[in-house]
């Protein structure tokens, strides 16, 4: 259990940091709005919040596959809890630059 707890951390910090990065370096880029792109940080506000809302399916899919992996409710209930805030909140953030954007 502490092996999958530093696993999990470890990718999240990698994530972060290479998000960050990508974002920096595609900043002043054109962002497209119709064709489909493979890379996040090219897509317009609304794109964001489109394919935001599509991560909706595997979130819940990742939530099941916690709790079936550790059989605990708790720690599907924290995991789910804080997976679900992220979610929440980037889908906000988003819809509020897309409108801001209009």
């Amino acid at each position: 259990m502490h092996y999958v707890l530093i696993f999990t951390i470890i990718s999240i910090i990698v994530s972060l940091i290479i998000s960050l990065l990508l974002e920096k370096l595609l900043k002043n880029r054109e962002k497209i709005d119709e064709s489909f792109v493979f890379c996040f940080w090219k897509l317009s506000y609304r794109r964001k919040f489109i394919r935001t809302l599509w991560m909706l399916p595997f979130l819940i899919i990742v939530i099941f596959y916690i709790h079936i992996t550790f059989k605990s409710y708790l720690f599907t209930g924290i995991i789910g809890a804080i997976l679900s805030t992220i979610f929440i909140l980037q889908a906000v953030y988003y819809y509020k630059k897309w409108k801001m954007e209009k």
